[in-house]
């Protein structure tokens, strides 16, 4: 249950993320307001996943992060 939940968390986090840089360029009224919510709502999202998941999970993040931005040489 704990790594069921753990990953929803995550895909909300990842949604979040995805949704506010495109919030911004909708006609809908308060686009800051809700722009500064997906990102609070992201980030919250994103530290009880990792909470819920362990240290395997992070290390497994971190890791592809490394290897997505890290320049090899």
């Amino acid at each position: 249950m704990k790594k069921t939940l753990g990953f929803v968390l995550l895909s909300v986090a990842v949604l979040c993320w995805i949704g506010a840089p495109v919030v911004p360029f909708t006609p809908m009224p308060h686009r800051a307001a809700v722009t500064a919510s997906l990102v609070v709502v992201g980030e919250v999202s994103f530290v009880a996943s990792i909470a819920l998941l362990g240290k395997a999970y992070w290390a497994k993040i971190k890791s592809w992060f490394q290897a997505l931005f890290v320049r090899k040489r």
